[in-house]
């Protein structure tokens, strides 16, 4: 029995740090780009008292679409650091999106902060194009007598030509977008698609690839595009990305049924379900396919 404990002592003493040892904060980094986004997660935890852990344990929880949680690490990163625009950018994104997702009253009390973070991040950063889709979309959402309005939301257009011109493109077809105005809109996208091919390097996001093959998608235009901009954001997907590649795989096979192929079509919706397992959108459009 002596020796059971003695062995098993030694076992300790030596198996222990080799186990502290893979829960560095590097691996965690590693374990995060991987796609292993829980297990990362829990290495973060270890580290909370690090500013990038906070970083990442807050965007964790944004592609989690856990916002309470998302916005408690980014307040508090505003709060050690309040000269980062990306910061403030986060912490507008995800008062935004839990804005957007909750109750009209919800949203009221978020405004505020919401609108600040936002503009301060623009203040802080006159290049970051990011803040300023973002602020697009935010006058387009609240009422003119709050400030709101395509006036001001256009103004931030024009900082993003000279930002980025994809961006601009996009984010001026989002005003068409509301505003209802199609042919405007379509207009918009064709000329961000075209400036996404002849310069790819303005893809600054993984995001913006998933934009412009959604929107092709949709509008039934570009197909062969589409087609690119969606693969490379399947294959590019991580933890920044917060919409789910089954939606990508969905618009590819749209796109793959529109041209009549119909063993592709078929077989990106079958990606698209494996994804998500519960997708009543695409199970409708297998039906479909099928009948082809």
């Amino acid at each position: 029995m002596g020796r059971f404990f003695i062995g098993f002592f030694i076992a300790f003493i030596v198996v222990a740090p080799l186990a502290q040892a893979q829960n560095t904060f590097e691996e965690g980094v590693e374990l995060l780009e991987n796609g292993k986004i829980q297990q990362a997660k829990i290495v973060f935890s270890e580290y909370e008292d690090k500013e990038e852990a906070i970083d990442y344990l807050g965007d964790i929880a944004s592609f989690n679409k856990n916002w309470d949680i998302a916005i408690e690490y980014y307040r508090e990163l505003v709060d050690r650091k309040p000269d980062s625009a990306e910061y403030h950018f986060k912490l507008g994104g995800a008062l935004g999106m839990k804005a957007l997702e909750g109750s009209k009253f919800q949203a009221a009390l978020l405004v505020n902060e919401l609108k600040k973070s936002l503009l301060t991040a623009a203040e802080l950063d006159p290049q970051h194009a990011e803040v300023r889709r973002a602020l697009v979309e935010f006058y387009m959402q609240i009422p003119s007598i709050i400030g709101g309005g395509k006036n001001p939301a256009m103004e931030y257009v024009q900082e993003l030509e000279d930002i980025n011109k994809i961006d601009a493109h996009l984010a001026k077809a989002h005003i068409f977008k509301i505003e209802e105005e199609p042919e405007a809109l379509q207009e918009e996208i064709e000329r961000a698609i075209k400036v996404a091919v002849n310069n790819p390097d303005l893809i600054t996001r993984n995001q913006v690839n998933f934009e412009l093959g959604e929107r092709a998608a949709v509008l039934n235009i570009s197909p062969d595009e589409a087609s690119e901009f969606l693969e490379r954001y399947i294959a590019n997907y991580g933890y920044k990305d917060l919409k789910s590649p089954a939606f990508a795989y969905l618009h590819l096979a749209r796109i793959k049924a529109s041209q009549n192929n119909r063993s592709e079509a078929l077989k990106n919706i079958n990606l698209a379900i494996d994804y998500k397992l519960i997708f009543p959108e695409a199970e409708k459009e297998k039906m479909r396919i099928l009948q082809m």
